[in-house]
């Protein structure tokens, strides 16, 4: 089945009508009466419905089943990472952490980044939808405003697991984890020593250099892939 975004979808839904883009999607997508189709509302309800009527920018759909939290991951996996200079880097970072299973994406201004706050954010959000409806989930992941390390740490809840080629193997930890991966240029002295006063896990992933989204992505998927088996 084919997803779409609904943001107004809760527990006591038994029709909706979609409009605007989701309506086009749908029509892209060859979508008619009768077919079934998933809605998620992006704060963990996902949906059953059929399409009953589809009008020019209009598709009514009757809710069939209701679902709470679908396949997330059962703790919080949280990426914080240094603001990357390039958006088309930045919105893939953003895709992929979404099709992964990220709650929580939290952009970092640090001493060596080239930029301090993000770009185009209204487009960032449309590339985190497109992803949550690719990959069928209930939630979408939270992009915060860009923060300090030193902010992000203090609000630390779990395993803080940081980026280093010359760290350890990876072993993924139980319950909430968060993955910091450091600006193109890395992490100041001054970064490095609170990072070392939250006795974080430092991982290597491999011998070549990774460029920072990269990272990322393949701490990601070794926490949330440890999960799932």
């Amino acid at each position: 089945m084919e997803c779409f975004y609904a943001s107004n979808l809760d527990s006591s839904t038994r029709s909706l009508v979609l409009e605007g883009d989701e309506s086009r999607h749908l029509r892209v997508l060859r979508c008619t009466v009768g077919d079934r189709i998933l809605l998620s509302n992006g704060s963990g309800i996902r949906g059953v419905g059929i399409i009953t009527a589809v009008e020019r920018d209009r598709t009514h759909v009757v809710i069939e089943r209701i679902e709470h939290f679908p396949a997330e991951l059962p703790f919080i996996l949280s990426v914080a990472i240094g603001l990357l200079a390039a958006q088309e880097r930045m919105e893939w970072l953003l895709e992929k952490c979404t099709e992964l299973g990220v709650h929580r994406i939290q952009p970092l201004c640090l001493e060596y980044s080239e930029i301090e706050r993000l770009r185009r954010p209204e487009r960032l959000q449309a590339k985190m939808i497109a992803a949550l409806k690719q990959s069928q989930r209930s939630v979408l992941p939270i992009l915060d405003q860009p923060k300090t390390l030193e902010e992000v740490l203090a609000d630390a809840d779990g395993a803080v697991v940081v980026c280093d080629p010359r760290g350890t193997a990876p072993v993924a930890p139980q319950g909430n984890c968060l993955i910091v991966v450091g600006a193109e240029g890395g992490f100041s002295p001054r970064e490095e020593q609170m990072l070392e006063g939250v006795h974080c896990q430092r991982w290597s992933l491999g011998g070549f250099r990774l460029r920072s989204e990269t990272a990322a992505i393949a701490a990601v998927s070794i926490v949330a892939s440890a999960w799932q088996s």
